[in-house]
């Protein structure tokens, strides 16, 4: 017999003691079924969508993209505990490495699986095995639409390292998720990224004026934009140097 899981959409919250955005269920008429092969059909769209996966590690000139686990705890506490990187970002400092541990372990990998994304990496610089940044998808728009984000602690500022591991993931995203388009969105005062989003071919698509950042500053939100038709003429599959090794993903 086939078992069935339902995955409902969910609210994101805020809780200014917590480490990220909490999650709780929400009512909706688009309630995905996802069986025990791992497969995802829309029951309003009649389409089915497979597991998003991605490989568990990826390798660029100067930097390893890996999947996080709970043993990076610390160093992912170093810069997510900050708040020059995590107000840009979108959420309040982390307060505790027992906050970091629970995102890790619970939080990060329900939200995957509600939303159907891939696990995402840590950054981590050749010949060293501290993580140092971040880069995932975060949120679902549309079957093929997803949207990007990143952070990287202060001390590795300046280096390109954020363009260098987007560059890698989104290049893999393309290929191997059948992915439209990608998202990314920023605050008007985040200079860096979009610096990045231009870097890496974005397109500026809106500017929503005053909305509230994760202190209650009212600022620009800024959505950027980037099509599979415009990455494979600006980049060209081939001029990306990206190793991976797939694996199944952690998440399924």
């Amino acid at each position: 017999m086939k078992m069935k899981y339902y995955c409902l959409f969910i609210l994101k919250i805020k809780d200014a003691g917590s480490a990220r955005n909490w999650v709780v269920p929400r009512i909706n008429t688009f309630v995905p079924v996802m069986d025990m092969a791992g497969a995802i059909f829309c029951r309003k769209r009649g389409r089915r969508m497979t597991r998003a996966e991605l490989p568990e590690r990826l390798e660029t000139e100067r930097l390893v993209l890996r999947v996080r686990t709970v043993a990076d705890a610390v160093d992912i506490f170093d810069y997510a505990s900050r708040p020059e990187v995590s107000y840009p970002a979108g959420f309040p400092p982390v307060k505790t490495l027992e906050d970091e541990i629970y995102y890790l372990e619970h939080i990060l990998p329900e939200r995957n699986q509600k939303d159907n994304l891939p696990a995402g990496y840590g950054i981590v610089v050749k010949g060293t095995d501290k993580v140092i940044g971040s880069v995932d998808f975060n949120h679902r728009h549309e079957d093929d639409v997803l949207e990007i984000g990143y952070t990287l602690h202060p001390d590795y500022w300046g280096r390109g390292y954020v363009p260098e591991a987007a560059r890698a993931l989104i290049d893999e995203a393309f290929k191997e998720l059948n992915l439209h388009k990608i998202e990314l969105s920023c605050f008007g005062y985040n200079l860096q990224s979009q610096r990045v989003a231009e870097k890496l071919g974005f397109t500026l698509e809106a500017r929503i004026r005053d909305r509230k950042d994760a202190r209650g500053n009212r600022c620009d939100d800024l959505r950027y934009g980037l099509l599979k038709s415009e990455w494979k003429f600006v980049i060209g599959w081939e001029e990306i140097p990206v190793k991976g090794v797939r694996v199944k993903s952690r998440c399924t």
